[in-house]
């Protein structure tokens, strides 16, 4: 790579090849071009457009000049035919592109035309075609690129087709100041023109092969009215004033459009119920502007693409997108009402916290009424109904600590004592859980990534993971310590966790997940939306009547489940008081639904080829099952002491597991390397950049935080794996990248 302190002369010596490589990307056509500039210190971002190839030289010229002032700069690899960088305004693409990252240019199945290397060992690739591709097309043909070399570190969201590319002899300021960045540089052109054919190569993955899929019928489409469709899903005064409103004067009509069919996706309309919503909504510009309606479809389809993505549904080609509910079982589910919905509905109005978060709320507390006094019988063991829930997200304003105070404080009106611990050492909690057999137990912590770390870096935390195992699965414990023995029997163990989704991930490995410590988490997470943050004003009136009804309804399942009845000894010589215990029993359908559900989740943790997707998925089904015993028991009467768990409890509880297998696999697929593994590559990438200096072993240790222990085993593997050297420098050790 070239570097700044020669930069200027390179200007001089390379703006005819800068005019060289936009003539090879845009060829004859004609349009605007769009560039990007991006401050480096102020994170300032702009864009400028220019008429190609009229304007040509003048692009040139500009960008010769934002280059110099620590400013990134980009281009749109397509010519626009107005002055904005909208899909709408791509008439025609010119060539296929790639964001390779870390992907080396070499693995491409299909060599480019145009290697870009933006910075070490990171790299844009084009390819250049024989005509000009329909958008669509081209998109196409870059999601499978993107997806088949994501695995060797090419960027899976870098098909868009308004996608921002460095442009060639501008500095990359990300990995050095005005003195010492990188400049990018074209490393290779060739003359070969492709056609569509030639990227047949590229295996379309299976989740996403609805991206091909045209319009459907009339006839193939719900025959439900939009307002018939959204009765059935919980809406938000958001969603309702985006459907119903035209955008006002000078308001973006493409970013409105597209942001109500992605809440919508979100919600959890399928792609043909968005659609059918989308045709009627106020703020169709496609409808506005008279243009067919199978162009409002294809940008559906790509908001279900960006969820696959999110969520990483698709890991690999193989990967299957597992259909856990039909369309008439999510009907059948949204027709019934228990205290899971009601709760969801009065925490949701309450507080401006993710929806979703309250689905948590709601099964712990049910959880915790319940789970002391029912069980299913099973032929590897008895079914208990604790759920333990992890609530993700990155930022405050999805209110996940609101959530969970909002449910906390419901069940500490109806059960005081249910919340055991917020904090604690094993022995601690060992000793708490010793009086209390057969009661259930919530462990409350809600930043759950202190404790993750302690318990894979502290010696006196280690077996911590399968401690809790054990205790999830109601397994008797015995523990010997120096002054005491801790016995423990029946234990009805909850956790309700939160924590910093990237801070999680971070720390996740696959040894969490084959201990199967992790798996028994149901995931949720959600997007940090700012509109949905209400302004700081006034206490928001609590509606009394509301929380009585919940408490109320609350106080009758506590009463059902944990009262002590009066029993009748054997012989009839005495009677005593007793807490019953109740037994569930699935009817034979509700077992098949069951067993589908199960067998769902483990062949699409086969066909990903991920093995530790296996015990995820297997447990996922466990936590439905668990979910399905607490609706039925929340909604049958005292009568007797079994309940019956029928297949419509089954549903219900899919109904909500898939989503949860859309969290769990967000948090999962992200699990590769070890913690200590990602830390060795961000110190190795920080070391190779720093210059001919290097970096002192004291630098490093106050940069990532190490203490003298961790720093020791980090830097003997680095240096061991040659990845980094050590050189004295006027008599002071130093590092440098290897």
């Amino acid at each position: 790579m070239s570097h700044y302190s020669t930069f200027r002369e390179a200007i001089e010596h390379t703006t005819e090849r800068r005019h060289d490589f936009f003539r090879l990307i845009f060829g004859n056509e004609t349009g605007f071009v769009c560039i990007a500039y991006k401050g480096q210190t102020d994170k300032s971002f702009s864009e400028k457009f220019f008429e190609y190839p009229k304007e040509l030289d003048a692009m040139c010229e500009d960008i010769d000049k934002g280059s110099l002032n620590l400013t990134h700069v980009y281009f749109c690899p397509q010519l626009l035919s107005a002055k904005r960088r909208k899909k709408s305004d791509v008439s025609k693409c010119t060539v296929l592109w790639a964001d390779l990252d870390t992907c080396n240019p070499q693995n491409l199945q299909i060599p480019a035309s145009i290697v870009v290397q933006s910075s070490h060992g990171r790299w844009q690739a084009f390819w250049r075609m024989d005509s000009t591709l329909l958008p669509e097309d081209a998109e196409a043909i870059c999601l499978k690129i993107a997806y088949f070399h994501a695995a060797q570190g090419a960027d899976r969201s870098g098909w868009d087709l308004t996608q921002l590319m460095r442009v060639p002899y501008t500095p990359n300021y990300k990995y050095g100041d005005a003195k010492t960045a990188p400049v990018v540089t074209v490393i290779n052109t060739s003359p070969a023109l492709y056609r569509v054919t030639d990227f047949d190569c590229y295996p379309a993955y299976k989740a996403l092969e609805f991206v091909n899929n045209p319009l459907p019928t009339e006839e193939a489409l719900p025959q439900e009215t939009p307002k018939e469709i959204l009765s059935r899903y919980y809406i938000t005064e958001q969603i309702m004033e985006l459907y119903t409103e035209l955008p006002e004067e000078g308001q973006d009509w493409s970013a409105t459009q597209w942001k109500l069919a992605k809440l919508l996706a979100e919600t959890g309309l399928s792609l043909e119920e968005n659609f059918v919503v989308m045709c009627t909504a106020r703020c169709n510009k496609y409808a506005r502007d008279g243009r067919p309606m199978s162009h409002l479809w294809t940008e559906l389809k790509k908001i279900y693409v960006k969820e696959v993505e999110h969520f990483k549904l698709a890991p690999t080609p193989a990967s299957t997108i597992p259909v856990l509910i039909t369309e008439d079982e999510i009907r059948l589910a949204q027709s019934r009402e228990t205290f899971v919905e009601r709760y969801i509905r009065w925490a949701t109005n309450l507080s401006d916290a993710a929806p979703q978060y309250h689905q948590a709320g709601a099964f712990i507390i049910l959880s915790a009424v319940i789970s002391g006094a029912l069980r299913l019988p099973t032929s590897f063991g008895n079914v208990v109904p604790n759920m333990w829930f992890m609530i993700l997200a990155d930022t405050t304003l999805t209110r996940k600590t609101t959530s969970m105070k909002i449910a906390t404080n419901v069940l500490e009106e109806v059960m005081p004592s249910a919340i055991m611990a917020t904090d604690g050492s094993v022995e601690g909690i060992l000793s708490a859980l010793k009086d209390r057999p057969g009661t259930s137990s919530i462990y409350h912590r809600d930043e759950f990534a202190g404790l993750l770390e302690a318990m894979t870096h502290k010696d006196y935390m280690a077996g911590m993971a399968e401690t809790f195992t054990k205790l999830y699965d109601g397994d008797n414990l015995k523990r010997l310590l120096r002054k005491e023995e801790i016995k423990i029997t029946k234990p009805v163990f909850i956790m309700y966790a939160a924590g910093t989704k990237t801070r999680i991930q971070n720390l996740l490995n696959e040894g969490h997940i084959d201990s199967g410590f992790i798996p028994r988490f149901v995931f949720i997470t959600a997007i940090a939306d700012p509109d949905r943050v209400r302004p700081v004003g006034p206490p928001k009136t609590v509606n009394i009547e509301e929380r009585s009804l919940i408490t109320d309804e609350l106080f009758d399942i506590n009463f059902r489940y944990n009262s002590p009845r009066l029993v009748v000894m054997n012989g009839g010589h005495g009677s005593a008081n007793l807490k019953p215990e109740f037994e569930a029993e699935l009817t034979p359908a509700a077992w098949t639904r069951y067993n589908k559900l199960e067998t769902t989740l483990t062949n699409s943790a086969l066909e990903s080829g991920l093995n530790h997707l296996t015990p995820v998925y297997d447990r996922l089904s466990k936590s439905t099952l668990k979910a399905a015993l607490l609706i039925a028991a929340s909604t049958q009467g005292a009568d007797g002491t079994t309940i019956k768990v029928t297949e419509e409890d089954i549903i219900h509880a899919i109904y909500y597991c898939r989503h949860w297998h859309m969290y769990a696999s967000e948090i999962v697929n992200s699990i590769g390397d070890s913690q200590d593994e990602r830390l060795m590559t961000q110190i190795h990438d920080f070391i190779t950049h720093t210059g001919k200096l290097g970096v002192t072993r004291a630098e490093l240790m106050r940069r990532y935080k190490l203490d003298s222990r961790r720093a020791e085993l980090l830097f003997t593997t680095l240096l061991q794996r040659k990845m980094m050297f050590s050189h004295s420098v006027n008599g002071q050790p130093r590092f440098f990248g290897g």
